[in-house]
């Protein structure tokens, strides 16, 4: 398994125990009895026990950047965490305010094939409003990992006036990504706008 697989498996774990840790204090009672300083609750280390078992021998979906996609256990939700330092990593602390999806950020995606030195293989989407989305993994599996997460817990499909799914094709994917192309051409094109000695943001 490569060392950036591996980061972010310790990514995944490190923010569950966090998340365990901080979910376990909010509700603990205020006349029970502690843990000791520095020791987590049982049932929060078996909890991560179980994940990382969990983990073994299934595709960590990582995109190409780092990113690794995380699933919550509301299962409306998945975070994506920022790859980590090699100082993060050695203090055990995930870098703060990770991305988040939650359910009907998107209502559709699929995997494609990309250009081979810039994204071997791409997770496309289409957010609320249709708008074209896509991250780069290098790996299909990791692909694939990833949008079964988010097909999961994340894709609402659009309904018509009679409540019926109605699933974005093709050519939904063909038009939103021309839509963000045009954008991205007309924002290079833009002339840099000098900065005035009257400027009430300089």
């Amino acid at each position: 398994m490569s060392q950036g697989v591996w980061t972010a498996i310790i990514a995944v774990v490190v923010v569950a125990l966090l998340g365990l840790l901080m979910r376990r204090s909010s509700v603990w009672p205020p006349s029970g009895t502690a843990p000791p300083p520095g020791e987590p609750p049982e049932d929060s280390v078996a909890a991560v026990e179980e994940l990382i078992e969990s983990l073994e021998g299934i595709p960590v979906a990582v995109t190409s950047d780092g990113w690794s996609f995380m699933p919550l256990a509301d299962r409306d939700r998945v975070r994506l965490i920022p790859p980590l330092t090699p100082r993060e990593m050695e203090q055990v602390v995930p870098r703060a305010g990770p991305d988040q999806l939650s359910r009907g950020d998107l209502i559709a995606a699929r995997v494609r094939r990309g250009a081979p030195d810039h994204d071997p293989w791409r997770l496309e989407a289409l957010g609320r409003d249709g708008e074209y989305r896509a991250w780069r993994f290098e790996t299909e599996d990791a692909a694939r990992a990833a949008l079964a997460l988010v097909s999961r817990s994340i894709v609402v499909a659009p309904r018509d006036e009679e409540g019926t799914e109605v699933m974005p094709g093709d050519a939904d994917f063909i038009d939103a990504r021309r839509r963000e192309e045009e954008i991205e051409r007309e924002l290079a094109s833009m002339p840099d706008v000098e900065e005035r000695p009257d400027d009430p943001l300089r």
